[in-house]
């Protein structure tokens, strides 16, 4: 996975694919959102049951219209009798978080050219701007976390999130201060995919009311629009909005306006002028789109929201059946005839007395009309319910063992460790879909920055030559998928363990074989130990003296005796012979 950090680097004349000359025009825009909103017709539905469910917030769904998609608020319907998949929900989320983006840690290591990387000088270069690049996502204004955590939501619930990523200038001066990031809703989301399954064409469809497009956009409002904002009874009223985003088919490298950027980007104004306004492009795409997990001709995917769903319903069918019998067993209803109780005042309340709702053999006039029921059954399918919602989001693994921890031996947990990187390696996948193209576009808005201003003469010269940065990942997830290393190793050490006990050579076979150092070095990689807790080449000499000063005290210390013994002996000799 690659970016191009500086966008000033020289690029040769691409082509993108379609006609010469063709750019986005109303007509396009309008046949292709047609052609996308026909293809996403039968997700609305499910995604507004699904957030009425689990993410009521979000529950904003009007079946492919525009009407309230932009209200403060939107609709918050639940249908939540039993918040147990709600919860299940937002630990599925925090797990994703946890193990993909730790909040508060570097996941991330940037890298150039394996020669460069050889120049302690570049490595500290390439160290410096990681850290830049993790202190502009962390800078609380940058709003990384919340967005972050919203785009999980989404992903975890409707199969697809949307960030939105551009330079964040001061309010007071104007100036570039950092980046933004931005969760968009999905609803206003239509997109398609090239041949090789990566989003190239991004529509987003919102609606503005006149005043909020004028403090938008201001002298660029489209006619329409301004006119009704000179009304003061029409400038609350809504228009519909397209943002494209698509290749630019006209890339010329040469070219310092919109056509020398590879997207093209520009506003369509719905309704019956159908105007295009605001034209522009970007050197990388700032829409940042991701699926869940998509199957062969399929746009949207699936979450696990939706492969647990039929459960999900199945809980709160249980839960609304429990409550309506336990109201039941605590008010039942009655039976009694016609003529009944004529005159008598109903009590039914605690300690409350019906007069006359006794005969005269002291036997009640009313009785209920059928006994409790037994609930057992219900209970038993909610708890299966239950423990299918948990797998599917993963709630399971958040536990390591259900052992105690003094019968858990090192190996059995990194075996654990090994379990829990296959369980969740298609959480992978975002690294390709979602974490990749974001890193491509941070590492853009930082060049245009001039944050790779400081770079050293051979890596300007790498960068001119259209070098670029490359990445790996060290998450928790990454870590638990190479845990294997780990769990071999233990199992091999106490495989020889067992040996030693019939032939003790073995032991230093094994030593020779697997040297510690080297060993140390690749359990301490896959623990995650950060590499600031590692020694330099100078702490271990220093730390090698020090041992071997310490060795010769030991041997001067060990040997005094055998002196001062030599000393009485020769001196008794000089004694006897005197």
């Amino acid at each position: 996975m690659r970016s191009l950090p500086l966008p000033a680097a020289t690029r040769s004349k691409t082509d993108l694919g379609g006609k010469a000359g063709r750019m986005i025009t109303p007509e396009s825009v309008k046949a292709n959102q047609a052609r996308m909103e026909t293809l996403r017709a039968n997700h609305d539905s499910k995604w507004s049951e699904i957030a009425r469910l689990v993410y009521p917030e979000m529950n904003r769904f009007y079946g492919g219209t525009m009407a309230g998609w932009a209200q403060m608020g939107g609709r918050v319907d639940a249908e939540m009798h039993n918040p147990y998949a709600a919860q299940a929900f937002e630990d599925g989320v925090s797990l994703f978080e946890g193990f993909v983006m730790p909040r508060g840690q570097r996941w991330q290591k940037l890298a150039l050219d394996a020669e460069l990387m050889k120049s302690v000088r570049v490595q500290q270069w390439v160290e410096k701007k990681e850290l830049r690049l993790f202190q502009l996502r962390n800078d609380p204004e940058s709003g990384f976390v919340g967005a972050v955590h919203e785009s999980a939501m989404s992903l975890y619930a409707f199969a697809a999130q949307s960030m939105w990523i551009d330079i964040r200038r001061s309010p007071v001066t104007g100036r570039k201060v950092g980046l933004s990031y931005e969760s968009e809703f999905v609803g206003e989301q239509f997109v398609e995919w090239d041949a090789s399954g990566t989003p190239f064409r991004l529509h987003r469809k919102f609606a503005l009311t006149a005043e909020q497009a004028f403090l938008k956009w201001g002298r660029n409002t489209p006619a329409p629009v301004m006119k009704a904002m000179g009304q003061d009874k029409n400038k609350d009223g809504e228009f519909e909005f397209i943002h494209v985003i698509e290749p630019n088919t006209q890339y010329d490298p040469e070219r310092i306006d919109h056509h020398g950027k590879p997207w093209a980007a520009a506003y369509y104004l719905c309704g019956g002028n159908h105007e295009i306004f605001l034209r522009g492009g970007y050197h990388s795409k700032p829409r940042i789109f991701s699926t869940f997990t998509r199957g062969l001709r399929n746009s949207w995917g699936f979450s696990p929201t939706m492969r647990i769903l039929p459960q999900i319903r199945l809980l709160q069918e249980i839960t609304q059946h429990r409550v309506f019998g336990a109201e039941l067993r605590l008010l039942p209803p009655f039976l009694a005839t016609d003529d009944e109780l004529d005159g008598a005042i109903l009590e039914m309340r605690a300690l409350g007395v019906t007069f006359g709702g006794l005969d005269d053999r002291g036997n009640p006039k009313m009785k209920t009309f059928f006994d409790a029921s037994d609930s057992r059954d219900a209970e038993l399918l909610a708890q299966e319910a239950c423990a299918i919602i948990d797998k599917g989001y993963g709630r399971d693994l958040l536990q390591i063992t259900r052992e105690q921890k003094t019968h858990i031996t090192a190996t059995r947990t990194e075996e654990e460790k090994v379990e829990k990187g296959v369980l969740l390696a298609p959480l992978a996948r975002q690294e390709a879909e979602w974490l990749a193209p974001m890193t491509v576009r941070e590492l853009a808005l930082m060049g245009e920055m001039g944050d790779f201003d400081d770079a050293p003469g051979e890596v300007i010269e790498y960068f001119e030559a259209e070098g670029e940065f490359s990445w790996r990942y060290d998450n928790e997830l990454t870590r638990m998928m190479q845990a294997q290393d780990t769990t071999a190793y233990l199992s091999l050490a106490q495989q020889v363990g067992l040996l030693a006990q019939f032939d003790n050579t073995v032991v230093e076979d094994f030593r020779r074989e697997y040297p510690m150092a080297k060993v140390l070095d690749v359990l301490g990689q896959n623990a995650g130990v950060p590499a600031a807790m590692r020694a330099t080449e100078e702490e271990k000499q220093a730390y090698d003296t020090r041992k071997a000063q310490e060795a010769q005290q030991q041997a001067l210390l060990a040997a005094l005796p055998a002196v001062s013994d030599t000393i009485k002996n020769v001196s008794g000799v000089a004694s006897n012979g005197a």
